[in-house]
């Protein structure tokens, strides 16, 4: 039997050769599924891997011991001893230095052995250490103390004096020799940590840098303690989807060998935020990506199916002869299903290899990153259902004949009635079984999980079928009216579509393949808008500067400079967090730059609306004085429990400096004048307020008149400028805890009064009204604000909701917007900015980098829209979805070969047809008529129909970020032109396809008569 199921194979080797190429197809689909999943597994780890923040791939480990105690030191090399991990110890304390010379004050630097620590500076001067006896100091430091090289210092061990705000020497002092100055070679490199070596920021220490010296150097100054660290690197390729665990455990094991020294180490890390990402990462891509390949491994079986089925009518006569002549029932079986079975079985084989290769050639194209996978990948159930349904394919496809009686085999024409006899059935029962997915997915808190992941693939099948057997009728009637009409080219091909068995089948394959790749394309273009409107609203301006903390005046000051025309930077800073849970977060722009700056797409206010709304018009500039005296005129009616209250002028530098409080003087009753002048204030002030406090901070009463304010002569008001009471204004008072004074308009000036102070707190303070109270914001409409928001300073500020839009730049849905200048005039205390931001926009010049660092700025981070983009484009959602795409044009392909194969059959089933035809007068292109375009041009109206109803049904449910943030929901309705270049491929290839079929159809009939 085998003998002569091979000789049937010879006889005929272009069906052989079918069902080889088919089942190859079949096999390779299948393969693709687990192949390109560990594929896109590998790369998704390595790109979280590579976009990871440092602080998430790092351990950070911190004691304070004794200075006799090496047990975190000794313990050092043993722990994290892994592949990838790179680790630096550090030891510090306090010392105190001085010089020879006595004109030169003291510092109280922080005394540093750091591993490699000399590979990481740039010596200006000089060279590094090498001695126990030497040290080096940064450039700015040694010209501070007005050392040469090879000069010596004293360097004793110091201590913090709290009561005196200075540091003082604790412990016998060494001689020391300075052998280099240093500049650093990367401010913001990890290898610096989080110790913060380099603060602009002057201190009580006098310097802004730290000694760096050997380890036997600090073990040479006798010191009570140490502050010890350990920062552990871990490395790009120490991660990847098959170590995940192993790091895991191991960053485990070595903190708690950490953790358990005597007096114990503290330590931190934020790699489980980049496991679960990554954990995250990989499941959605196991998740996904089989909604593609199901329906595509589907499609491989149906047109394997179409193929045998086809295949074995043609032999219709050929086993009516088998059984005329007594050939048993099995043996008609595997005579019938061993010229398929067997280049099936061969087909698998060569499928398994080629959908390895596919899917690397794919990997190669479309990840950023991946890696050869193993052949065994594709080795498991996936392999098995491909093999186990494409010889199911091939056995029911033959059942329908070999049911047969002999006597309608012999007739050799095929029967209408077996164009899909069972198809009401399949059809109910795929309609159920798409209705239960979809059922299960919606009420379900999983997703696409379970059997819901069929949902997608379900509805376009089931949508498919109903269409195709609605068509069919449509296609009779149309054919009977053209028959009526006389039109016999129109009437055979509609016949053709609407009698011939298989025809059903044939459209239902192209209606699902067409929807696929429509389905794909959504999805993919869908996505993709996601993920650009979230890079574009959370980055907030086409290119985002981070710099070292400085203070809001600052930022504001340096960023201004940098760009005076306001045409391409922005200063940007947070408002801190409020305690009150009802305050959204709150971000603070130089609003007059807002247009030319950030990427603002809100449809229901312009950029340049919200930079008018946050900025309008005071009528009166801030008040400005410098380091002259400055007289308060006023006259103090009365007091009650006041005690050593005094007068204070709070400025704020227009460098950015800190903050000053100036004591004008103790408060005496009657009138007098205040004067003293601002030391802070070489380079400028804002006069913030004028204020009488008691040092204790308790509460009082107080009635009083302000006449005058000058500076060197200068009036900055005078009796009627204070009687107006629009231009000063107090605190907002959040309750009864908190008493502000009350302002009336005196012929003399201003009148203030504090009364009935029982049992709250006041805050007797008079400032300048430069800034509109309420305060202007702009806010995203779902973010929810109540009247009032806290200030820079925490205090509280009415507001005015000025606009509502969908969402505003950076914050997205959950936040708002308020002008820089105006909340920083509204603060009192000058303080840092938090997470200040540099905002570029697209007309930012090439060297903006050294722009910044010209103004003093350290940048700590450059993040880009470009970058951030491919970020997001490299997590596992956008990953799995190119499968659904190379799945989906996949699929356009078989249907391509499937009308291949039912043209090529019927160009030897229709021979007699034709020359009947021929013979009666028809014309050749009539007789050869045969409904492909019919057949593909009513798929190419159904099929993305049936695309959108899918899309419709699950599209809130396809995953689209790994970190969902929950605030950026995909769009209903794609760009429309990928959708539109994916559906028209796929009507350009099967019509492509259906006219070259028709084509070889008609030139069968050039040499009939």
């Amino acid at each position: 039997m085998i003998g002569l199921a091979l000789s049937m194979i010879r006889a005929r080797p272009g069906q052989a050769l079918t069902a080889f190429i088919l089942a190859m197809l079949a096999m390779a689909a299948a393969v693709s599924a687990p192949v390109y999943t560990t594929t896109a597994d590998r790369a998704v780890v390595a790109s979280e891997v590579a976009a990871a923040p440092v602080e998430e791939r790092v351990v950070r480990a911190r004691r304070v011991s004794d200075a006799r105690d090496r047990a975190f030191e000794d313990l050092v090399p043993q722990v994290f001893a892994i592949p990838g991990f790179s680790g630096v110890f550090s030891t510090e304390y306090d010392s105190y230095v001085t010089t020879a010379d006595p004109k030169v004050d003291p510092v109280a630097p922080r005394l540093v052995y750091r591993d490699d620590a000399c590979a990481h500076l740039r010596f200006v001067a000089g060279r590094c250490f090498i001695s126990g006896t030497e040290i080096v100091l940064s450039k700015e430091t040694l010209d501070q103390l007005k050392l040469p090289i090879g000069e010596t210092v004293q360097t004793s061990f110091a201590a913090y004096d709290a009561e005196g705000r200075e540091w003082v020497p604790a412990g016998p002092a060494v001689t020391l020799t300075v052998v280099g100055a240093f500049e650093v070679v990367d401010k913001t490199d990890q290898y610096w940590a989080d110790f913060d070596y380099f603060s602009p920021r002057r201190t009580d220490r006098l310097v802004t840098s730290p000694i760096f010296a050997s380890r036997l150097t600090l073990e040479g100054i006798e010191h009570k303690r140490e502050r010890q660290g350990l920062d552990v690197v871990i490395g790009d390729r120490a991660i990847s989807g098959d170590t995940l665990d192993g790091v895991n455990a191991a960053v485990q094991e070595g903190s708690n060998k950490l953790i358990a020294l005597p007096g114990g180490a503290t330590v931190h890390t934020e790699l489980p935020a980049l496991l679960t990402r990554i954990n995250a990462n990989r499941s959605l891509v196991g998740e996904v990506v089989p909604i593609a390949a199901v329906p595509l491994v589907l499609l491989c079986w149906f047109v394997l199916f179409i193929a045998v089925a086809s295949a074995t009518q043609e032999r219709r006569l050929e086993l009516g002869l088998f059984a005329l002549r007594g050939v048993s029932v099995p043996r008609r079986w595997w005579l019938a299903a061993g010229e398929s079975i067997v280049p099936i079985l061969a087909g698998a084989v060569a499928g398994f290899l080629l959908g390895h290769y596919l899917v690397r050639l794919a990997a190669w194209l479309l990840l950023h990153s991946s890696a050869e996978v193993p052949l065994s990948a594709g080795a498991n159930w996936w392999a098995l259902t491909a093999v186990a349904g494409a010889v199911f394919a091939a056995l029911l496809a033959q059942r329908a004949e070999l049911a047969k009686k002999t006597i309608d085999l012999l007739r050799n024409v095929p029967s209408r009635l077996s164009r899909w006899r069972n198809a009401p059935v399949l059809e109910t029962a795929v309609v159920v079984l798409a209705a239960v997915a979809v059922v299960q997915m919606r009420q379900g808190d999983n997703g696409l999980t379970g059997f819901a992941v069929f949902a997608p693939s379900l509805i376009v099948i089931a949508v498919a079928l109903i269409a195709a057997r609605a068509v069919l009728p449509v296609a009779e009637r149309v054919g009977r009216r053209a028959m009526r009409q006389g039109r016999i080219g129109s009437t055979l091909a509609a016949y053709a579509m609407s009698r011939r068995p298989g025809s059903q089948r044939i459209l239902a394959l192209f209606v699902v393949a067409i929807a696929l790749l429509c389905f794909a394309a959504t999805a993919a273009s869908a996505s993709s808008d996601t993920r650009d409107r979230r890079t574009r609203v959370e980055l907030g301006a086409p290119r985002v500067l981070s710099v070292e903390p400085l203070s809001r005046a600052a930022l504001l000051a340096k960023v201004r400079a940098l760009d005076p025309d306001g045409a391409f930077a922005m200063a940007t800073s947070m408002v801190p967090v409020s305690e009150d849970t009802g305050i959204p977060p709150m971000l603070a722009v130089d609003s007059s730059r807002l247009p030319d700056v950030a990427l603002w797409n809100d449809p229901h206010v312009t950029a340049q609306e919200a930079a008018a709304l946050l900025h309008p018009e005071v009528g009166r500039e801030p008040i400005i004085v410098n380091n002259k005296d400055l007289s308060l005129d006023v006259t103090v009616d009365a007091m009650v429990d006041a005690f050593r209250v005094r007068w204070t002028a709070v400025v704020v530098p227009l460098d950015g400096s800190a903050t000053g409080e100036v004591d004008l003087g103790g408060v005496q009753l009657g009138r007098r004048t205040y004067v003293r002048n601002l030391p802070m204030c070489v380079d400028g002030c804002r006069l913030v307020a004028l204020q009488i406090d008691q040092p204790e901070g308790r509460g009082f009463d107080v009635s009083m008149t302000l006449h005058s304010l000058k500076q060197a002569g200068k009036t900055i008001a005078d009796e009627a400028g204070f009687a107006d009471t629009d231009a000063w204004r107090v605190p907002e008072s959040p309750g009864p805890k908190l008493l502000v004074p009350t302002l009336t308009a005196a012929k003399d000036g201003l009148r203030a009064e504090v009364a009935n102070y029982r049992g709250a707190d006041v805050a007797v303070r008079i400032m300048p009204t430069d800034a509109p109270s309420p305060l202007p914001v702009v806010m995203a409409r779902t973010a929810g604000i109540g009247d009032h928001m806290s200030g820079f300073d925490g205090a509280q500020l009415t507001i005015d909701l000025a606009a509502e839009g969908d969402a505003v730049p950076r914050l997205g849905p959950t936040g708002g917007l308020v002008d820089f200048d105006y909340a920083e005039r509204h603060s009192t205390d000058g303080g840092e900015a938090v997470q200040p931001q540099i905002w570029l926009g697209e007309r930012a010049p090439a060297n903006v980098l050294d722009l910044v660092r010209d103004q003093g700025l350290t940048v700590t981070s450059d993040r880009q829209l470009g970058p951030l983009r491919a970020q997001l484009d490299d997590q596992g959602p956008a990953v799995a979805l190119r499968f659904h795409q190379l799945a989906g044009g996949f699929a356009v392909l078989l249907a391509v070969g499937a009308l291949w194969l039912v043209s090529s059959l019927d160009r030897q089933r229709r021979a007699g047809e034709l020359r009947a035809l021929r013979a009666q007068g028809v014309a050749r292109r009539d007789a050869a008529a045969n409904g492909y375009l019919a057949l593909v041009g009513t798929a190419a109206v159904i099929g993305p129909f049936t695309a959108l109803a899918s899309w419709l049904l699950v599209r809130e449910y396809l995953p689209v970020f790994t970190d969902d943030p929950g605030t950026f929901e995909v769009s209903y309705w794609p760009s429309p032109m990928p959708v539109a270049v994916a559906w028209l491929a796929a009507g350009l290839l099967l019509t492509g396809a259906a006219l070259l079929a028709g084509a070889r159809l008609r030139a069968s009939t050039r040499g009939m008569r």
